[in-house]
């Protein structure tokens, strides 16, 4: 047996890279004990998505970010909620978020991707995380929520500023809880603002979402219920692009055989973002907390056990996937799972897939050559969030 390895997901060594370690423990510990840190976790492609699956044996309630599971937070999103109760929530949400909705933004991404990017013709340097990756996806949100131009540096800063941990520490910075504090404070002045002056915006269709008067429990979400949902589409949902497509650009540069291949065929941009989500998602792992023991490859996780699906790992999976660490655009994936699975799976997807295509078309007609300086790459760092706080790119004269 090959010499034990540590999956810590708030070291900031493993940031770096944490596929060794998630390939050692899919060969030698499939069941993976963190004694210390009090969790199992699951890293072969098959076992995360019979879990994701098994909602009932693998429960979201108490909820599914390890620093706080157990804590008071549980329950008080969707992600944190199982069936019935997320079903129904589920079903609310998904009147105000409709594909026509999201597909009629489609105009408003492109404007807002080339916006951006005009800001940075000319230049030959600049930080493409701070200058387009990080601000794309929470303006589209925000055009989605009704959330004017004016506040939106705000609103991105804040949600940011969430999801950022220091080293060893589980537990939320002081700037990330008034981060969230300040988030809070200013939708609930938003939400005030809708009921009292309706707009034709997604905050507006949460108000007045219902479920048909014949279903057990009709009544329309609660100003809490509403913010909670916006606050995880401002941070969940904007990490989530941001990351993904920071992630992209870089690995498009370290293969550029396969960026070439993109600016030659804008058409291969879905497949790119589906080879990322499978090679180097945003979203590393899902917890979840067993119901009951559950045996597997020959050890028990015991009822209450924290349990990571390290959905990160599943993709890399050579038992699912041929040549698991090559990055090539054009491979066909049938299914990945870098949104999640089943009851769970990502609301946001489309929306997406949809940004990240649009952003990555469009940046790549306007730079289809780039260089990344050693210096360049700036890690951000959260126990289940990867990716990139910082990319510096120079661009070759005449590119």
């Amino acid at each position: 047996m090959a010499a034990a390895l540590e999956y810590d997901p708030y070291s900031y060594e493993l940031d770096v890279d944490p596929y060794p370690v998630y390939r050692w423990m899919q060969d030698e510990a499939p069941v993976y004990h963190h004694e210390r840190l009090g969790f199992y976790a699951l890293t072969r492609f098959q076992d995360c998505l019979d879990a994701f699956l098994d909602w009932e044996t693998y429960s979201s309630a108490e909820g599914t970010v390890l620093e706080f599971m157990g804590s008071a937070m549980s329950g008080t999103m969707i992600i944190f909620m199982d069936p019935p109760r997320q079903t129904r929530m589920r079903n609310l949400v998904s009147k105000a978020f409709t594909p026509r909705r999201i597909a009629a933004l489609e105009p408003e991404i492109t404007r807002i991707a080339n916006a951006h990017l005009d800001a940075l013709e000319g230049r030959d340097t600049f930080d493409v995380v701070r200058d387009f990756t990080a601000k794309l996806p929470m303006d589209v949100i925000s055009a989605l929520l009704g959330i004017p131009e004016a506040d939106r540096d705000d609103v991105r800063a804040w949600s940011n500023a969430v999801l950022h941990r220091e080293p060893g520490e589980q537990l939320p910075p002081p700037e990330s809880v008034e981060s969230l504090a300040r988030l809070s404070n200013y939708l609930e002045r938003a939400i005030d603002e809708r009921r009292r002056r309706p707009r034709d915006d997604m905050m507006t269709e949460l108000i007045h979402a219902e479920l048909p008067v014949d279903a057990d429990d009709p009544r329309p979400l609660s100003d809490d219920e509403i913010q909670r949902f916006i606050t995880l589409l401002a941070t969940a949902g904007n990490e989530t692009v941001t990351k993904l497509l920071a992630s992209l650009y870089y690995w498009l540069w370290r293969n550029p055989d396969q960026r070439r291949l993109l600016v030659r065929d804008p058409g291969l941009a879905p497949g790119a973002v589906e080879e990322i989500l499978r090679f180097d998602p945003p979203s590393q792992y899902q917890g979840r907390t067993a119901t009951r023991d559950v045996s597997l490859h020959g050890q028990t996780i015991p009822k209450g056990g924290r349990v990571l699906l390290i959905n990160g790992a599943s993709g890399r999976d050579p038992r699912k996937f041929e040549d698991p660490d090559r990055f090539d655009v054009r491979r066909e994936i049938d299914l990945h799972l870098g949104f999640g699975y089943g009851r769970h799976v990502c609301l946001g997807a489309f929306l997406a897939r949809m940004e990240s295509r649009i952003a990555t078309n469009a940046f790549l007609k306007r730079f289809p050559d780039y260089e990344i300086p050693e210096d360049g790459v700036e890690r951000m760092h959260s126990s289940n969030v990867r990716g990139l706080a910082g990319l510096r790119v120079e661009i070759p004269p005449g590119g």
